[in-house]
């Protein structure tokens, strides 16, 4: 049983500490009001040098929620799939869910600060926009109207949080349940709860994706943009869940886990970028064929501010994870898988700041301090609550599981 040491909750706490020593470095040392101008045949930007701190801690929130959701979905694909395999691995995946209930209240906080005329990241909750006679009217947010609102979207925020709080502490207490009774029975409800997790969870996650990245660019429409940051969520959870196994297995907290389930996890890391990968080109193709002012416009902004980072990002999210884990005798390689791992999610923080950064006041220039500030108070939660929960259970907990003896003598039959 893992043990959660007063030494690393020390750590965390000053890590957590330090974050918030390079917010405020970053407030005293750089003028906020620099900015400066991009120009282009297209247009003409105004990028902010330094902006405010919600920002960056609203990207770093919504990267670990979508860690947590990430693992939740692909345990719930296991359950659904009745992989034998992986059950050893689902206390894990259910312990890195738990930030979803505390990701989903800080986005939710954010929104409210933003309603309030506190914050400003959604662009399109200035009422003057709405109003014909102000001179920020826009008829195309006007337009939509209908669906950005602010209280149907706050409505909407608290279902997805709700919704997938619910599902996490639900799925969460059958398996402990399934722990104690062995039945059979308890089994059927995870099994059927999984099965309706997967199915609203496929359904809402567009729309929650719509609303808390999409909707800071109501100008821009993309039908594939949902599952390409879906897409991403999947690799950073799966990720994590290798990381968090490979930890605990060389501590020796996780015995049950060897080689073979760690070739099935890196299977799984290398068909996700792939996947990622392909829906990257399929947007990105589409749009420069279409070669359509308003779609474009998108690519073209991020180009301006990031120098191509576009591009840039198929480095970590392709390249190496392809050439990484190609060979199926990398993909046993504890050294390998961890460092791909981490170049994982490395990678998709950059994707994720890159989808949302340049749509938050016109575009915002990468800031170290807030970025690393962010970074560790928000990642120094996530593995204070992570830690704090896998010390309290059993990580042999699923052996209520009728497929653990599967799991746990499991073996890849090429390797």
């Amino acid at each position: 049983m893992y043990q959660f040491s007063r030494t690393n909750k020390k750590i965390i706490i000053f890590i957590i500490i330090v974050g918030f020593i390079f917010i405020f470095l970053d407030k005293i040392f750089i003028d906020n009001k620099k900015n400066f101008t991009i120009f282009s045949k297209e247009k003409k930007y105004s990028i902010i040098k330094n902006h405010n701190p919600c920002t960056v801690l609203y990207i770093s929130i919504f990267y670990f929620t979508s860690i947590s959701l990430g693992a939740l979905f692909f345990l719930g694909i296991q359950n659904v799939s009745q992989s034998g395999w992986s059950v050893i691995i689902h206390p894990i995946m259910e312990e890195i869910s738990s930030f979803i209930p505390y990701g989903g209240f800080m986005v939710i906080i954010i929104l409210l600060l933003n309603t309030m005329d506190i914050v400003h990241i959604f662009h399109w909750m200035d009422s003057n926009l709405y109003n014909p006679i102000s001179l920020k009217y826009d008829k195309i947010i006007a337009n939509k109207k209908i669906f950005l609102n602010i209280p149907f979207f706050l409505i909407r925020s608290v279902i997805y949080v709700s919704v997938y709080s619910f599902f996490y502490l639900s799925i969460k207490s059958i398996s402990r349940t399934l722990y104690i009774s062995h039945s059979l029975n308890d089994y059927k409800k995870l099994y059927s709860r999984s099965i309706i997790f997967v199915i609203f969870f496929s359904i809402i996650s567009i729309f929650m994706i719509w609303d808390w990245v999409m909707s800071l660019n109501p100008h821009w429409l993309s039908t594939l943009f949902s599952w390409y940051v879906l897409s991403s969520f999947i690799i950073t959870g799966i990720s994590t869940i290798t990381i968090i196994a490979i930890y605990l297995s060389k501590k020796g907290y996780f015995p049950l886990f060897n080689n073979n389930h760690l070739h099935d996890l890196s299977k799984y890391l290398f068909s996700s970028s792939l996947l990622w990968t392909y829906l990257w080109f399929s947007q990105f193709l589409l749009y420069w064929y279409g070669n359509i002012p308003e779609e474009v416009i998108y690519f073209i902004k991020r180009e301006k501010i990031y120098n191509f980072i576009h591009f840039w990002m198929l480095i970590p999210n392709f390249i190496i994870p392809f050439f990484g884990l190609i060979s199926s005798k990398n993909k046993s390689n504890y050294r390998i898988v961890f460092s791909v791992s981490l170049v994982l999610l490395i990678g998709h923080y950059i994707d994720i700041y890159n989808l949302i950064a340049p749509d938050v006041n016109e575009g915002i220039k990468l800031c170290i301090f807030e970025v690393i500030g962010s970074l560790l108070i928000i990642g120094g939660f996530f593995i204070y609550i992570l830690f704090s929960n896998l010390n309290k259970r059993k990580l042999n907990s699923s052996e209520g599981n009728p497929f653990f003896k599967e799991s746990k003598n499991y073996k890849y039959p090429y390797m």
